[in-house]
């Protein structure tokens, strides 16, 4: 058996991680249509930009922006609590200045404590109220304005020098493995190759 043949493993490996590196690159190359060895070769992604945008759309639209969970984000304790003391801050601050327009006054009814139980049982009542009104607020809006046709805009307008840097930086470690990965297979499959050579030689 030639002794070129133990190359086999070596030249495997390169063309399994130039495979490999090749088919990353062509998730984003090349950008535009063009004829490469008479095929007319593009990008996945800038291929499909205008579906994938619609996909993302889709999924924002009726997966992630979600009036419940939106809700449920806001209405907490520590916010409803927040809100109790602005509005019982702004109510102070409109019957001293606007109302009873001073200190005396404004003093001399609010002390009594019936008025003091009617102020607070009007902040529980707003603070109550704003979950709902919010709501409220958040379907109108998702009923109203198209969130799928804006995110998909955005996203088959996104630069894809910065969406390919974008990939590169967060998964830069897990594309050096597939790259490796496909070295590491064609070597095996060369060297599977060279013993079975060797075998039938044998």
């Amino acid at each position: 058996m030639s002794g070129w043949i133990w190359l086999t493993p070596l030249v495997g490996g390169l063309i399994g991680w130039l495979t490999n590196f090749l088919a990353i690159k062509m998730l984003f190359r090349p950008r535009q249509p063009r004829f490469i060895m008479g095929f007319l070769l593009q990008g996945v992604i800038p291929k499909r930009q205008r579906d994938l945008a619609l996909k993302i759309g889709e999924v924002v639209e009726e997966e992630l922006l979600n009036s419940e969970d939106i809700l449920n984000a806001i209405d907490t304790e520590e916010l409803r609590a927040h809100l109790a003391a602005v509005i019982e801050e702004r109510v102070d601050r409109f019957l001293r200045e606007k109302l009873f327009r001073g200190d005396f006054l404004y003093t001399r009814v609010f002390s009594r404590e019936a008025v003091q139980r009617v102020k607070r049982a009007l902040i529980t009542e707003l603070v109550n109220l704003f979950p709902l009104e919010v709501e409220a607020a958040i379907k109108q809006l998702v009923e109203k304005v198209n969130i799928r046709k804006i995110v998909a805009d955005r996203v088959e307008q996104f630069d894809f020098d910065r969406l390919e840097a974008l990939v590169y930086r967060v998964a830069r470690t897990e594309l050096f493995w597939v790259e490796i990965s496909g070295g590491v297979l064609g070597f095996l499959i060369g060297l599977v190759q060279v013993l079975f050579l060797w075998l039938m030689q044998s």
